[in-house]
């Protein structure tokens, strides 16, 4: 836990210089393809949050979903690709495969579903390549485009207000 909560200290830090290399990629393309990076502590029902996604018009085929979970068994499997603090190294290099081929990917929206600062979650959405970035209120202003205030708990909640705001810009 200790080493944990150093890494993600020093995941923050990276986070916090990286800031002025962004380059903005917000498009005016209507959104096709979604990225959600999910925090498994706080929210678990990732079906529900995806099964809103799908009515309100996004085809399953172009959701990509990445989950963190605190502790991550070699032994257990997942229906989702699964993430922790083991995949990452102290200098904000990955080993995870999985966090590679999210990262490289280009979505038209990207989902940050954590309503805490967690250095690791920042890390890989400041990474992501992405059109246009949504989240919580609570987390970091400068990390989401589009910042809904909810909890967690509330998905269909959040998904309306997100398409609402998504129609108001043109977007879907």
């Amino acid at each position: 836990m200790f080493f944990q909560r150093l890494k993600d200290i020093s995941l923050k830090k990276i986070v916090k210089r990286k800031w002025t290399e962004i380059k903005q990629l917000t498009s005016s393309d209507l959104v096709k393809k979604v990225g959600i990076i999910l925090d498994e502590t706080c929210f678990q029902d990732k079906d529900a949050l995806i099964r809103e996604l799908v009515k309100k018009g996004i085809r399953p085929e172009n959701i990509e979903i990445l989950v963190f979970r605190e502790h991550v068994s070699k032994k257990e499997t997942f229906d989702y690709p699964v993430f922790s603090y083991r995949d990452f190294k102290w200098t904000g290099s990955f080993d995870s495969a999985v966090v590679q081929r999210f990262i490289s990917q280009y979505y038209d929206l990207l989902i940050n579903y954590y309503p805490t600062d967690k250095g690791i979650l920042q890390f890989i959405s400041q990474s992501s390549r992405s059109g246009f970035k949504a989240g919580f209120a609570s987390v970091d202003k400068k990390l989401n485009d589009l910042m809904i205030a909810t909890e967690t708990d509330n998905h269909s909640q959040f998904t309306e207000e997100l398409f609402k705001y998504l129609k108001i810009l043109n977007k879907i």
